[in-house]
């Protein structure tokens, strides 16, 4: 994904009026996650082929860390692939 940001700020931020909510430090976290996934391919012509599939890391084990903003259901995510496959050497 190419995006572009810009962020502006007319007024000056006086940092004297706030302070920052984060836990400074370094930590790992390690998590077992169940990692599933389907697909499908349909064949298009000759050796051209259609494909798509999902999948996503459900956590089973808990680490809480308060170095993550959310320890709940972290990692979740939910892929979706899809394209054209071209075999070659056929």
């Amino acid at each position: 994904m190419i995006t572009k940001a810009e962020n502006i700020t007319t007024p000056a931020i006086d940092t004297s009026l706030y302070t920052a909510t984060t836990i400074a430090g370094n930590d790992k976290f390690y998590r077992l996650t169940l990692d599933l996934g389907a697909g499908v391919e349909f064949p298009v012509g000759g050796i051209f082929f259609l494909y798509g599939d999902l999948r996503t890391w459900l956590p089973t084990s808990d680490y809480p860390s308060p170095y993550l903003h959310s320890n709940k259901n972290v990692p979740l995510p939910l892929i979706f692939s899809a394209g054209m496959r071209i075999l070659f050497g056929d």
